[in-house]
């Protein structure tokens, strides 16, 4: 009897759990089959008698999204059945006349993935009287509401933070809008805005008080000088149709009249920078500030000085680079690196902070002061302005591993040690072959004979080397480790890598001219560089080549250029006014120019 009655409880249990199941439904529902091409419509996707997850709506891809998801559920019971669902609400404007099917669909149910039904959507041209009564609505509410894209500035410099407000006009009560198109921002860096004043601000516009918002605002950094264009915006505006002093409630919600309003298109002139730049500017725009720290104020030669350099402003923190440090030969500088780069809002606009770390390894002990310099073109006084940290002191002393490596190449140089591989205690033993006269014999012959003619070598090599002027040997391998230089940036063009392509160029040109005029990397100038390739009557033709080069990777470098055929014409150029120059120089001019 207990066995039959478990037996039915499995049983009625089962069938109710595959009765459920079969109630289980995702199902998509529309209010319009046929829609005209100005009006807008209502897509529902509904899942009955379950809790699905990850739901994913489809692409639409033919229709303007005015506003979705939105959420809805509810729940019924009726003779003991429970019914509850949860609907995904979006509604939709077409964009062009004809034929559309949205797509299903989709929602996880216990492991499981539903799919609603695919649903048809024919739009057709309204009736003239629609499209009238349309534009006529749109001209009448024109003076009433519109947007408006304004920025701070019409002029700005590369890597200036321009801000960009689309800011509401109106007289009516707009009840909720929705972004309906945004421009790309071509030839700008643009970063979004989510912290400003968007409060209501009464203004007169032609004699009429307006209510004022800042709907969005926008931080765009030009990337490239020239005018460049900002596309209208459009934005969907629901204006509420009642009276105002018509009571609203849970069951009589206010008539709502969509509006779609666009601002004009908006033109900012962007100026190049100008030519005149400091060493230590590295596309900085704006206004900034600067602090330096060290790790250790006393150190030895042995150990190695950190250095880090914060710089904190208003411009674009991808465009700043790490200034050259100009402090005292007696130290070995490497390749700084980024610790920290962040940007933030404060005061309605985007501020950033990047950090710096030098490395540097002193040569020899001393005093010595440091301060690091950079430099930024200031947008209020439109020109470059250096700042400096206050001077940081550093105590160096004598270290134990310098003295060390001073021994170590000492006694490389004696000659004595060549002949360390010749066994001196030896363990010989008597043979049936007979030892003089055996190869093993003549080996240990002649082996200390061609040791000391090694030695003998060894040493004239490294004399004549000690008497060459260093000046001399990097003036005749200048061309040598450009050409070095210009097929490693040939790999960067291939790569279309412009950052690395302008960056190689630019050392090879500079470190060409470097060697080959004997002019130390801190005195080099532009100035300097041309008075020296006059003084060696190279033709002002190429000279002007020369500096155009130069000027190209500089502006490139801070510009970001990646255009493939400037990049190109700026590769054959740079081979074409090396070659030049190196015809019109001899050794005896450099020789003439060295001794004066």
């Amino acid at each position: 009897m207990i066995r039959n009655f478990y037996i039915l409880f499995f049983f009625c249990a089962f069938s109710a759990s595959i009765f459920a199941q079969g109630n289980v439904r995702f199902e998509a529902t529309s209010d319009a089959r046929q829609i005209v091409l100005s009006g807008y419509f209502s897509v529902t996707f509904t899942i009955h008698n379950a809790k699905g997850t990850d739901f994913q709506p489809p692409n639409f891809n033919d229709f303007t999204v005015l506003s979705g998801p939105s959420l809805s559920s509810s729940f019924r019971l009726y003779n003991g059945r429970r019914n509850e669902s949860k609907g995904f609400s979006y509604q939709l404007q077409p964009k062009k006349v004809g034929k559309f099917t949205i797509q299903p669909a989709s929602i996880k149910v216990n492991g499981k993935i539903l799919r609603t039904n695919p649903l048809q959507i024919e739009v057709v041209k309204g009736k003239n009287s629609n499209a009238t009564t349309r534009k006529a609505l749109d001209e009448e509410l024109g003076n009433e509401v519109f947007i408006k894209a304004e920025v701070n500035t019409a002029e700005a410099r590369i890597g200036e933070q321009v801000l960009l407000d689309y800011k509401l006009y109106t007289t009516r009560n707009i009840e909720s809008y929705n972004l309906m198109s945004e421009s790309e921002y071509v030839g700008f860096f643009a970063q979004d805005v989510r912290r400003f004043n968007g409060r209501v601000v009464k203004e007169v516009v032609d004699g009429k008080q307006f209510s004022t918002k800042i709907l969005k605002r926008v931080a765009l950094f030009p990337q490239q000088a020239g005018k460049l264009s900002i596309d209208p915006m459009t934005m969907q505006l629901y204006i509420n149709s009642e009276s105002p002093n018509q009571r609203r409630s849970v069951f009589f919600l206010p008539k709502m009249t969509p509006v779609r309003v666009n601002t004009d298109e908006l033109e900012i002139n962007v100026k190049p920078l100008p030519p005149d730049m400091p060493l230590t500017f590295t596309g900085a725009v704006g206004k900034f500030s600067i602090r330096a720290n060290i790790n250790r104020t006393k150190l030895t030669t042995d150990d190695a000085l950190l250095l880090r350099m914060e710089v904190n402003g208003n411009g674009d923190i991808k465009q700043i680079q790490a200034p050259p440090l100009q402090i005292s030969e007696n130290f070995e500088i490497y390749d700084p690196k980024v610790l920290e780069e962040n940007s933030f809002e404060n005061n309605g606009e985007y501020k950033m902070k990047k950090t710096f770390e030098y490395t540097v390894l002193p040569k020899e002990p001393g005093n010595y002061d440091i301060s690091v310099a950079f430099s930024y073109f200031d947008t209020d006084s439109l020109k470059y302005i250096t700042l400096n940290t206050d001077t940081l002191q550093i105590v160096v002393g004598k270290g134990v591993l310098g003295k060390r490596r001073t021994t170590q190449l000492a006694e490389s140089s004696i000659p004595s040690e060549d002949i360390r591989f010749i066994k001196l205690d030896t363990n010989l033993k008597p043979k049936e072959d007979q030892f003089l006269g055996s190869g093993f014999f003549w080996t240990l012959f002649v082996l200390p004979v061609l040791l000391l003619l090694g030695v003998i070598v060894q040493k004239q090599i490294l004399n004549s080397r000690s008497n060459v002027d260093i000046s001399v040997l990097k003036r005749k391998r200048a061309k040598k480790i450009a050409q070095k230089r210009l097929s490693l940036s040939k790999k960067f063009l291939d790569n279309n890598d412009s950052k690395a392509f302008y960056d190689e160029v630019s050392k090879a040109s500079f470190g060409y001219v470097c060697d080959k005029l004997n002019i130390p990397l801190a005195d080099l100038t532009k100035d300097n560089v041309i008075e020296k390739l006059k003084l060696l009557q190279v033709s002002e033709e190429n000279i002007s080549l020369f500096m155009k080069v130069i000027q190209t990777c500089e502006m490139a470098l801070f510009a970001g250029k990646d255009n493939a055929d400037a990049m190109n014409e700026t590769y054959h150029s740079t081979i074409d006014v090396i070659a030049k120059i190196e015809e019109e120089i001899g050794d005896l001019k450099l020789a003439d120019v060295y001794s004066v």
